[in-house]
């Protein structure tokens, strides 16, 4: 019988033994893209240890660690505590925090001119500032002008990727690129049949499903109108998707494209619930058996893994078909 098992660090300390008997409940979320990594426990504090001696502080770290007793544990990451909060009756206190590297600043507005630079080097101009490491690899996409007005890095730094094809993430003070289609394309890491699950809730989009999408942009300084079409060879039935967006030269054009083909093109989506698994984490794909015409590979864009006193390890996906 499995038995599920957590670590934690504290400021680099191991306080595992210390507070094990106090955690009521862990709950790790990890987001694929754009956002940052959360983790929240709940302690139980009938002795009212975290209320004085123990009660943590914001802006230290932990580490958390996830899985089952006697395997290798899913490493969470480094996190830093946001949020302390205490609820009463019964006396719990709630630690709320996020992956380091989400600073103040990266949430903050600001106003910048890119000019003649390649998305890899607008993405390491801004992991600079924020003493993150950029990592991944970025194809060399090269814009004359793009202005962040009034916009958090955080978001402006989304819009781009979405906007070329990319993903990304940061963890452990590293700003992570992915490229959006080599990550779907790739093999799925688990078969997931539906007697593993405890809930599965999917739904299709027809919607958006797309047999092609068209970028164009009429240049008013030169006079001209340039336009490319991604297809999906696919898809049979469907509405060409048309995007009026600002673009310098007809590789931006197609590029974009791809993009937002990639993005319309997920016709089902939804959540699956199964028994907690450290192997499964967001950016993975699945292959889900035995529910019919849903059956098929799925992508994951968030899988939160949760370790309850009473209920055990828990894993639950947001997924999207690919």
């Amino acid at each position: 019988m499995l038995q599920p098992t957590f670590k934690l660090e504290y400021n680099k300390k191991d306080i595992t033994k210390d507070i094990s008997d106090y955690v009521l409940n862990i709950n790790y979320t990890d987001f694929e893209h754009g956002q940052s990594d959360e983790v929240e426990i709940i302690f139980e504090d009938s002795q009212k240890l975290w209320q004085d001696a123990w009660i943590p502080s914001k802006g230290d770290n932990i580490r958390l660690y996830i899985g089952y007793v006697g395997e290798k544990l899913l490493n969470c990451g480094v996190f830093e505590i946001d949020e302390i909060e205490f609820s009463t009756p019964p006396d719990v206190l709630i630690v709320k925090a996020i992956a380091t590297g989400i600073t103040k600043s990266l949430r903050q507005n600001n106003s910048v001119a890119y000019e003649n630079k390649n998305l890899k080097q607008i993405a390491n101009e801004i992991a600079k500032k924020h003493n993150l490491t950029l990592v991944g690899e970025i194809d060399d996409i090269r814009v004359e002008r793009i202005t962040q007005n009034k916009q958090r890095d955080l978001t402006f730094l989304k819009t781009l990727a979405e906007q070329y094809g990319y993903i990304f993430k940061i963890t452990d003070n590293q700003l992570v690129f992915y490229k959006t289609q080599k990550l779907i394309d790739a093999k799925s890491a688990k078969i997931i049949n539906r007697s593993e699950c405890s809930r599965i809730n999917l739904r299709e989009k027809t919607s958006q499903n797309y047999k092609a999408v068209t970028v164009s942009y009429h240049n008013p300084k030169t006079g001209k109108t340039i336009t490319a079409t991604a297809k999906n060879e696919n898809c049979v039935k469907g509405d060409t998707l048309k995007l009026s967006q600002r673009v310098e030269n007809k590789q931006q054009a197609l590029i974009k494209a791809k993009a937002a083909l990639s993005r319309g093109n997920h016709t089902i989506e939804g959540s699956i619930d199964m028994m907690g698994n450290p192997y499964l984490i967001a950016g993975l794909n699945v292959e889900m058996k035995d529910v019919g015409y849903f059956s098929g590979k799925y992508h994951i864009t968030q899988a939160t893994h949760s370790i309850d006193r009473n209920s055990g390890y828990s894993l639950s996906l947001e997924v999207k078909s690919c």
